[in-house]
């Protein structure tokens, strides 16, 4: 098969597989999906970060773009790229009720089976 990626190549993709469970074998189709998230990942992040700088009116794009289009779009922070200084909390996201509920129900769900 032709390598389908060029952030997270089918060998990568097997170690990480790997690392999780040495028994699993990855079928071409679940590798060229992966691939291709991942790669839709990094090029969606790499596009909002170089957005962020640009309005910043910088050329340079800095760690803090990338951390900044993680947090705002996947809620995702990396621990040790920002300065002391710059680090804040991240604003939780609220809980809607039918959100609650679905979880009480699973909740009640694992307690009746674990019986």
């Amino acid at each position: 098969m032709a390598e389908r990626s060029d952030f997270l190549p089918a060998q990568r993709l097997q170690e990480l597989t790997s690392q999780i469970d040495p028994t699993i074998d990855l079928d071409r189709e679940a590798q060229a999906i992966l691939q291709d998230v991942a790669d839709d990942f990094v090029e969606n992040v790499a596009s909002f970060a170089c957005e962020l700088a640009k309005h910043r009116e910088s050329t340079t794009l800095e760690a803090k773009d990338i951390q900044l289009a993680l947090e705002k779009n996947w809620n995702m922070r990396l621990p040790g790229v920002s300065d002391a200084q710059e680090m804040k909390a991240i604003k939780k996201t609220s809980v809607t009720d039918a959100h609650r509920i679905r979880m009480q129900d699973v909740r009640k769900s694992k307690s009746l089976s674990n019986r």
